[in-house]
């Protein structure tokens, strides 16, 4: 068999199970897409290349496997960037595959030459140039397989035009040999050292608190996660990127923490004596003054990335290891059996104190359409078959703080790099993967003009995508924190002439709805949450409305303005 290394590609992609990428075309990738016609791949064509990024990194979260985009060189890989950057700051496994001029006019300054290699580098666990047609064959399975093992994260493949032109031979009978994609489990013990360590400074302390972050968010890890929380009634905070792993339900569970955390979830850090980090990264919006962050506890830190590990905070207790794995032994082992409550009943009762004291503030009952409200009708609506999306500022912290996550899986939003233009793409990616659940994207009117462009691609697709647009004509953060901390000397964060979003959408082909009558809100969000295909709802939101409680940047989480 005869195949030009175009043809090679698709055919690894079909071998690794791929049923759907996201890219657009252009002249250097054009031997891929003559490649990609007749296969059996699904091509979504999006609107922007980081659309088609997102698009993947949407699949990728909602689905927990390596997801696909594709764009040509030049203009096309540097629109590309931000996305993939987005999936390496949240350890989504994605793979990217762009196209390049051909290898004779690289370094001439060719028309859309750019350097995809170097561009790359500091955006992907690994980034490849391909030279040589015959090179494929060793750089597909060995990208593919980086993308999913240890620290989950993007990898980058670059195809100059000849390379995918060139042809090679062959041997379909060898096919599995040359292209080993199992995916590696980590079964490593825990050394029983480690293991005894860990027992002693869980019986030493009276106040401790599970830490969990987005190294759990994965169905069974935080399935282990649950039986082990079950098991001992620790406390549990979570950053943005761990919602969803414990129920909100679960009356142990104090939230997210720091920034935008409950005034509650802070306390209980402040007074806690042992911190069990399990995933988590210690990211500055979680911990605030780093130097202050639970000032009074010895730390465990479980983490897949060695890196991570004394990076921010130095551990009294660590170990690089897949959490999930850890959790499993840690099960089998000294939490066989529940750990006896009574021993922390003080510490237990200390904590629901503050949670009743210092939760996050409720609005009243004729606020019906105050943002708050509005979530939790979409909750009570749409109920464990919704899945949110978010893209980035105060209506994604709204979410995170008021959303009543039950599963795991049920919230993706861009955490590390918190990118504008996130949420409506990803909801495309998420809903392709998940075609039974509907999909829920909460937006701002600053994020959503960074991807519009995207609800034509929604509108061809036809997918069960709701977006919830919550406007306030002003990019909301920003105002809020030159209000905070600026003296309210409102600078460039104002939108002088409103957009009619409502119009726009519609402009698209997608029905539109305004939340304006808080007597018909509940029947107008049910209407909205049940059209077949896409739907788009308008709430306007006061400017002055701001995300409380906020920890001023620099200052330690105890100092919250609420």
């Amino acid at each position: 068999m005869n195949l030009s290394g175009a043809e090679l590609i698709v055919r690894f992609l079909e071998y690794a199970g791929v049923e759907i990428i996201a890219g657009i075309p252009g002249g250097a990738s054009l031997p891929i897409y003559d490649a990609l016609h007749g296969s059996k791949i699904r091509h979504v064509l999006a609107r922007h290349e980081q659309g088609a990024g997102f698009i993947a990194g949407g699949m990728a979260r909602a689905s927990g496997k390596t997801s696909v985009c594709i764009a040509s060189s030049g203009p096309g890989v540097t629109n590309l960037i931000t996305a993939i950057a987005d999936a390496k700051m949240d350890s989504i496994p994605l793979l990217a595959i762009t196209g390049q001029i051909p290898t004779s006019l690289i370094g001439t300054d060719a028309f859309q030459e750019i350097d995809t290699f170097g561009l790359s580098i500091p955006v992907t666990k690994r980034s490849y140039l391909v030279k040589r047609t015959e090179d494929l064959v060793k750089i597909l399975p060995q990208a593919w397989n980086t993308t999913s093992e240890g620290r989950p994260g993007p990898v980058w493949i670059d195809v100059p035009k000849d390379v995918a032109a060139g042809r090679i031979d062959w041997d379909e009978s060898k096919e599995s040999e040359y292209w080993n994609i199992r995916k590696s489990e980590f079964s490593d013990s825990v050394p029983k050292d480690w293991i005894s360590r860990f027992e002693t400074l869980i019986s030493e302390s009276n106040r401790p608190v599970f830490y969990i972050g987005g190294g759990l968010n994965r169905p069974r890890a935080a399935e282990a996660f649950r039986v082990l929380q079950k098991r001992t009634g620790f406390p549990t905070v979570s950053t943005l990127m761990g919602l969803g792993i414990l129920s909100d339900e679960n009356p142990s569970f104090l939230g997210m923490l720091g920034m935008h955390g409950s005034r509650a979830t802070n306390l209980v850090l402040e007074e806690a004596d042992l911190l069990i980090a399990l995933g988590v990264r210690f990211d500055d919006r979680a911990t605030g003054k780093l130097s202050e962050f639970c000032p009074n506890a010895k730390v465990i830190h479980v983490d897949v990335d060695d890196t991570e590990i004394g990076k921010l905070k130095t551990p009294d207790l660590s170990i690089r290891h897949d959490v999930c794995n850890l959790i499993k032994q840690l099960l089998d082992g000294p939490f066989r059996e529940p750990i006896p409550i009574l021993q922390r009943e003080e510490w237990s009762d200390r904590v629901r104190i503050l949670k009743d004291s210092y939760g996050l503030p409720i609005p009243g009952e004729k606020e019906d359409l105050h943002p708050f409200s509005i979530l939790k009708r979409i909750s009570e609506i749409a109920g464990d078959r919704t899945v949110l999306t978010t893209d980035v500022g105060q209506h994604q912290m709204w979410v995170a703080q008021y959303y009543p996550f039950r599963k795991q899986g049920s919230f993706l939003t861009s955490g590390g790099l918190g990118t504008m233009g996130f949420g409506l793409p990803a909801a495309i990616g998420a809903a392709l993967a998940l075609p039974e659940k509907r999909i829920v994207c909460v937006s701002g009117d600053g994020s959503i003009m960074m991807n519009i462009q995207e609800l034509d691609t929604l509108r061809e697709l036809d997918l069960n995508v709701t977006i919830l647009l919550m406007n306030n004509g002003h990019l909301g953060l920003v105002r809020q924190q030159q209000e905070l901390f600026f003296g309210s000397r409102f600078s460039a964060s104002r939108f002088t002439l409103s957009a009619d979003f409502a119009k726009i959408a519609s402009s698209f082909g997608i029905p539109s709805f305004t939340l304006d009558d808080k007597t018909t809100v509940t029947e107008t969000l049910s209407e909205v949450l049940s059209v077949k295909g896409p739907s788009f709802a308008v709430l306007n939101v006061p400017p002055e409305l701001n995300v409380l409680p906020m920890v001023p940047a620099g200052k330690a989480n105890r100092e919250m303005i609420h």
